[in-house]
């Protein structure tokens, strides 16, 4: 094995001395279909666990559940992305899709209304959440994103 071989899967190098850390990004490309908001959830709490933010996994798998509904369920396309940024001090996930219509109504509406309370719940659980023009790829029309703020240093070793 040469010399660019790591034993694991933490970063080279990720001591004080190497100067401000890199965010993590871990990205999941999905077909737009039923399962698709489960496997999304699941993803994020695979990530979430594997770098220590144990604590965000509840928050941040309800929240990246209604945006993957919503591109489910309103997006066109036959696929999705999903994104998660760590970039101290915060936690970034972001669902893209192929629709260029923007969401609308973040409430939680009045009465027993089984449909139109995603977007509230995200509202009322991240820290900050809003929309983007596009995926860094250049494949996808808008995005979704949420915030949550980390509590704790990335873990970075996998453990």
């Amino acid at each position: 094995m040469g010399p660019d071989h790591e034993p694991d899967d933490s970063p080279a190098d990720s001591s004080p001395s190497s100067g401000p850390e890199e965010p993590y990004v871990y990205t999941l490309q999905s077909t737009r279909r039923a399962t698709s908001p489960k496997i999304c959830r699941d993803f994020v709490a695979c990530v979430l666990n594997s770098v220590g933010h144990e604590d965000l996994v509840e928050t941040a798998t309800a929240c990246t559940s209604e945006l993957a509904t919503n591109a489910y369920l309103h997006a066109e396309g036959d696929s999705l992305m999903l994104r998660v940024m760590i970039e101290q001090p915060r936690l970034r996930i972001s669902v893209y899709d192929a629709s260029t219509e923007l969401p609308t109504g973040a409430y939680l509406p009045a009465g027993d209304r089984l449909y139109g309370r995603g977007l509230g719940v995200v509202a009322a659980l991240a820290d900050e959440w809003g929309t983007a023009d596009g995926d860094p790829t250049g494949m996808y029309a808008k995005g979704v994103w949420f915030e949550l703020k980390t509590l704790k240093a990335t873990n970075g070793t996998g453990a």
